[in-house]
């Protein structure tokens, strides 16, 4: 029994090796039409099945992580958004919320962006365009 239950896993493990391995590791800069850069919110890569994010840090840098913070993603074709750019702003009704990019780019069934990994030299650059409001 002692035998089956290392053999197991000695094999879970190495499953886990490989699949892990097969991520490709990618970063890149989320920045306005304008150059500026995206200072905050996180860039997602989805499927219908599966999603990753990275957060935007200064300069609008990302790093994408699967499960870590930058394990990078599985091979395969992605539709890219950007979650929480946006404001608070005060008005009559009180608080709300305002993206700071245009709102097509916030979600999965509005984006126009894509991606396939492996991008061309382990980066995806975004442009997008200031919320018009």
């Amino acid at each position: 029994m002692k035998k089956v239950s290392l053999l197991f896993f000695g094999l879970v493990g190495l499953v886990c090796l490989i699949g892990c391995g097969s991520n490709v590791q990618l970063n890149g800069t989320v920045t306005y039409e304008d150059g500026s850069p995206v200072e905050f919110g996180n860039v997602v890569f989805a499927t219908d099945k599966f999603q990753a994010s990275g957060m935007i840090k200064s300069e609008g840098k990302y790093t994408m992580g699967s499960v870590d913070v930058s394990d990078g993603l599985p091979k395969g074709s992605y539709k890219v958004y950007i979650e929480g750019a946006s404001e608070e702003v005060s008005g009559r009704g009180g608080t709300s919320m305002r993206s700071l990019i245009d709102p097509k780019f916030t979600t999965f069934a509005s984006t126009p962006l894509t991606c396939d990994i492996p991008a061309p030299k382990n980066t995806f650059d975004i442009k997008v365009p200031k919320n018009p409001k």
